[in-house]
């Protein structure tokens, strides 16, 4: 009787602590950790590394963000609210080549003017996609978002005219205006106190790899931008 009760007591023991163990299992699978903005940009950028652009077959230029970086993730309406009153926006998009080469220079040229936070804005996501009839005129083939159409309006005298180029090679203006990627905007007080757009001028295309004396270059205007 004696062993049997032992034997019983090991057995609800042996249970206790298998059923302690499902229970901690079950509930670390359901704990999520929510990954940083930073992170998120990091990984989206960076999944890109050694592989091709589909329509032109080059090599995305490889990128390196630190997990640490400046960027967060913003909406159109955070961005609008920025623009109105005071910060830092990197307009930018991961599969484009210049973006790419610019955002880990603009993280580290950022961190050391002691600049912990720029809103990252995807602004491909809403914005109006414009393209030339059989006439030459200019028609809008996907109409951009109002945010977007508000931030043009905010940004109107900062920004290029949008032109487009026929069968012909002639140029063709739109009479619209638009948000160059990559674009660094800097506000204070409501007000536009700089903006940037693209990369270099001698980067030809934002395949090509930027030589150091480029780099020197760009890391140099974005220590006057920040400042």
């Amino acid at each position: 009787m004696k062993k049997d009760k032992t034997i019983l007591v090991f057995l609800l023991i042996a249970l206790m602590i298998i059923g302690g163990l499902m229970l901690y299992f079950s509930f670390k699978e359901e704990v999520v950790i929510e990954k940083s903005d930073a992170v998120k940009i990091k990984e989206e950028y960076e999944s890109l590394n050694n592989t091709k652009n589909e329509n032109n077959q080059r090599l995305y230029p490889n990128v390196v963000l630190d997990e640490n970086n400046v960027f967060v993730k913003s909406t159109e309406n955070e961005i609008i609210d920025i623009l109105n009153s005071e910060g830092y926006i990197y307009f930018g998009d991961y599969t484009d080549a210049y973006s790419r080469s610019l955002i880990s220079l603009v993280d580290e040229v950022s961190k050391n003017n002691i600049i912990s936070k720029i809103n990252y804005f995807d602004i491909s996501t809403i914005k109006d996609e414009i393209a030339l009839d059989d006439l030459n005129e200019p028609i809008i083939k996907k109409q951009g978002s109002n945010g977007y159409y508000k931030m043009l309006e905010i940004l109107d005298e900062w920004l290029p005219n949008y032109y487009l180029i026929n069968e012909e090679g002639t140029k063709i203006d739109t009479l619209e205006k638009y948000i160059v990627v990559p674009t660094i905007v800097v506000v204070k007080d409501g007000e536009i106190k700089n903006l940037r757009m693209g990369t270099i001028e001698s980067q030809k295309t934002g395949y090509d790899e930027l030589s150091s004396d480029e780099v020197s270059k760009i890391k140099e205007e974005l220590d006057n931008l920040f400042k």
